[in-house]
């Protein structure tokens, strides 16, 4: 295959051509990964079983997608540029993390849910009496959460 060109998509506009590339001499051709479904092997991108995706990474760094689902309900198929941002993307839903890494840096690191640590510690479980939670309420300054009050009031205790 030699040069392919890319042409926009709006069913509103004429067609016209935006450029093209060729796919012989991009640095990185990515084909959709898979997953079972129970019945069949599905895109985890496009979620087809006969029609899928691939991303090219031109040597110009300009980033195309493929799409073809000829071959799944008459479907269409297509190329178009995609920003770095939408290749981002792309990547990651197909677990290409390592193409990611390569073009955008290291990833962040997982977070699991729930509130992240605020003050520097873990958190502690304690029940507070009716009475103990009347007093620290009282003392508690505009704005202040229950937990902030209780961290200044322990705070304070312990340097005395």
């Amino acid at each position: 295959m030699a040069r392919v060109n890319v042409y926009s998509r709006d069913p509103y506009e004429e067609k016209t051509l935006l450029g093209w590339f060729d796919p012989n001499t991009c640095v990185e051709q990515i084909d959709e990964d898979t997953y079972w479904d129970g019945n069949n092997h599905r895109g985890v991108i496009s979620g087809g079983q006969v029609g899928y995706e691939r991303l090219y990474r031109t040597k110009g760094g300009r980033w195309v997608r493929y799409y073809n689902f000829t071959a799944e309900f008459n479907g269409p198929e297509y190329y178009e540029f995609l920003d770095d941002e939408a290749a981002q993307t792309w990547l990651l839903k197909n677990s290409s993390d390592g193409i990611v890494e390569k073009y955008f840096g290291e990833l962040e690191e997982e977070r699991g849910p729930g509130r992240p640590v605020t003050v520097g510690g873990k958190p502690i479980k304690i029940r507070l009496g009716e009475d103990l939670e009347k007093r620290v309420d009282a003392v508690r300054q505009e704005g202040e959460s229950q937990a902030a009050a209780i961290r200044r009031l322990l705070e304070q205790a312990l340097t005395q």
